[in-house]
């Protein structure tokens, strides 16, 4: 005899948690990217292990200038802590995450505005994502970020920052970025 087993419905979940601000409320001056001091914020992973270093990436979004710390873990009390160094030493008005839990205590910082990007969406933080690709060629994935230096991570960050881009009409981003910091 054969017994056909009766197919349920699938329901989706509308109950995920929300970190803060969407990135829907975020003001058009931001998107279109005529304001300088607006970052995305993202973390670049080597090896899926625990205990693994991590790396935080930021990108300035009207200059593609970009900034990266080595982090020991993942933890978003870690993450706060840079991000709150970073704020101190660089014109930060605003960050745009994901929606990962590690950037979940980033809504309690107050001297900046944060807004968070929907699920699964990171073409909306592109950025940081295009330079987190730029950054790959000289930390591939799946290489274990334990033994990699703050000294070499800034090493490949300068050479990407200082690198010309059709984008910026052939000029660097740290040229822009200095540029714009003193203007």
């Amino acid at each position: 005899m054969v017994s056909i087993r009766k197919r349920s419905k699938k329901v989706k979940k509308t109950n995920k948690k929300t970190l803060g601000k969407s990135i829907e409320e975020r003001p058009e001056y931001i998107n279109d990217r005529s304001e300088f001091g607006h970052w995305e914020i993202d973390l670049v992973l080597g090896k899926k292990t625990k205990g693994e270093a991590v790396m935080l990436t930021l990108v300035e979004r009207q200059t593609r200038y970009a900034l990266g710390v080595k982090l020991e873990d993942k933890q978003s009390q870690t993450i706060n802590r840079a991000v709150t160094h970073l704020i101190s030493q660089y014109p930060i008005a605003s960050i745009t995450a994901d929606n990962g839990s590690e950037f979940s205590l980033l809504s309690n910082l107050e001297a900046v505005e944060v807004y968070f990007a929907h699920p699964y969406s990171s073409h909306e933080r592109g950025k940081n994502e295009n330079f987190n690709g730029l950054l790959r060629e000289y930390v591939p994935k799946g290489v274990s970020l334990n033994p990699l230096t703050s000294e070499e991570l800034d090493n490949y960050i300068t050479a990407i920052n200082e690198r010309p881009r059709r984008l910026l009409q052939y000029q660097s981003s740290k040229f822009l970025f200095e540029l714009s910091r003193t203007a």
